[in-house]
């Protein structure tokens, strides 16, 4: 792994130098010791100031210290480090040479001291984050090394941030390229906000909100191992999804410190202007308020155009209310999957009252009783399709006792992990339509997958079915 590391000599600087010396140590690399020089008035004014013969003294200067740095973090030790000397922003400059040489990672340390001739550490490091076009370590105050004193010989216990999104999907292809130089114990945590979650599973009942929720965990754990996927390289990999209450980033640290990580990865976000002051980013306030332990950002990686195709769709969501005109979306459904065969989860909501919040505590009023489940699983039943069976279609049954059945619908098309759902309309337009509203016009707005609706007259053709690509 080939390092770009900044220094403006601090005692600060030199802790992040260490720790980019243990993990070249690691991984058989080198590094750049970087130090960037700037007059405290214009750029014009730098460039003059160093072209003369007092710059050309400060250069000499800097040099030497440059040198000296060098062995001093290098601790004598047999690690392949060289030096070099910038001038101009910061950022920029730090950036630009990262091109230059073709570094894998940009590590300096945080709130660093401000004087003239010296880089501000401190305030570059968000900036850093936000503008890296690769991964950058962040050493904040408390660190002296990376992991334990084994001399580099134990495994590196590495924590990585995901949320499911994109942006951190970066975070995964650093781990495995680090795991693929030096043996990495890798825990893929998942933070969630209990309400949030519950709301968007349609969970019921009781529930502990300090506990990790057993179904929330199920359902997050499953959306993690998708995302990291196989991973390479050797060493242990543990997935924890933790409820989280408060700011997200010090959550993280507390994460971290229970798990006794040696280094934090997570995605660098990039949001701008409006966005970034309304919804700061989570990665700017870690790498802002860092503390213990070292934080690398990676950058979300570009789409993967060889990726992209014609999505598979394995599993329906077939929603019915056991209307004639309910019931003419279930073929449909069924249709969807019968190529390649795969799963149709038929759904019945049976709609009433929860209270509020739904996970406080359970409302038996008007709950359906064992004889009416049963009846309304039968007549489910009797709407798959003789031939499903044999065209490798699996039909699952679920009566859903509770809530609006639009939204428990969109609920449990997430808790059921589906590609895509098929529902039909019931045709209201006009003023009943203004009055009651309509489900599968609130599906459609509503819900994260792709959607199908079956018109209430007669069908002809895909040109009459209209459909709804969800994110």
């Amino acid at each position: 792994m080939k390092i770009l590391c900044a220094t403006d000599f601090t005692p600060r600087a030199r802790a992040a130098a260490k720790v980019a010396i243990d993990l070249v140590r690691r991984t058989a690399g080198s590094v750049e010791l970087v130090h960037v020089v700037v007059e405290p008035n214009a750029d014009l004014q730098a460039s003059m100031f160093l072209g003369g013969a007092i710059g050309q003294e400060i250069r000499e200067s800097l040099n030497l210290k440059l040198v000296a740095e060098s062995r001093e973090v290098s601790g004598g030790s047999e690690v392949a480090l060289t030096y070099h000397l910038g001038e101009g922003d910061p950022v920029g400059s730090l950036l630009a040479r990262a091109k230059t040489i073709g570094a894998d990672l940009i590590v300096l340390g945080a709130q660093g001291h401000s004087a003239a001739e010296r880089f501000i550490l401190g305030s570059t490091a968000e900036r850093m984050v936000r503008r890296a076009d690769r991964p950058v370590l962040i050493v904040p105050p408390g660190v002296a090394g990376l992991g334990r004193a084994d001399d580099g010989k134990g495994a590196l216990r590495v924590m990585t941030a995901l949320d499911g999104q994109p942006t951190s999907d970066g975070g995964v292809g650093f781990v495995g390229r680090l795991r693929s130089e030096t043996v990495c114990d890798v825990t893929f945590l998942r933070l969630y906000w209990p309400v949030e979650e519950y709301a968007r599973l349609g969970l019921t009942g009781e529930r502990d909100l300090a506990a990790p929720d057993p179904e929330v965990v199920a359902d997050l754990e499953r959306t993690l191992r998708t995302q990291v996927g196989v991973l390479s390289g050797t060493g242990k990999v543990v997935y924890a999804v933790e409820p989280a209450w408060g700011e997200p980033a010090s959550r993280l640290f507390v994460a971290a410190n229970e798990h006794d990580a040696d280094l934090i990865v997570m995605g660098a976000e990039s949001r701008h202007g409006w966005a970034r002051l309304a919804h700061p980013p989570v990665s700017s306030r870690v790498a802002t308020h860092a503390f213990g332990i070292p934080v690398v950002f990676v950058p979300a990686p570009p789409p993967d155009e060889s990726r992209r195709g014609v999505p598979g769709i394995f599993t329906v969501l077939a929603p019915t209310d056991l209307s004639t005109s309910g019931n003419r979306a279930v073929p449909f459904a069924y249709s969807m999957v019968s190529a390649r065969g795969g799963v149709v989860e038929l759904c019945h909501v049976h709609e009433r009252s929860l209270p509020n919040p739904p996970y406080a505590y359970d409302r038996p009023e008007d709950m359906l009783g064992s004889a009416e489940r049963a009846r309304v699983e039968s007549a489910l039943r009797a709407l798959v399709p003789a031939e499903a069976a044999r065209v490798g279609i699996t039909t699952h049954v679920t009566v859903i006792d509770g809530g609006k059945a639009a939204e428990a619908i969109t609920q449990a098309a997430e808790r059921l992990v589906v590609d895509a759902i098929v529902l039909a309309s019931h045709g209201r337009g006009g003023a009943l339509r203004s009055l009651l509203g309509s489900v599968s016009h609130a599906v459609v707005r509503h819900a994260r997958h792709p959607v199908l609706v079956v018109p209430s007259g007669p069908v002809h053709g895909s040109s009459d079915v209209e459909k709804k690509g969800g994110a």
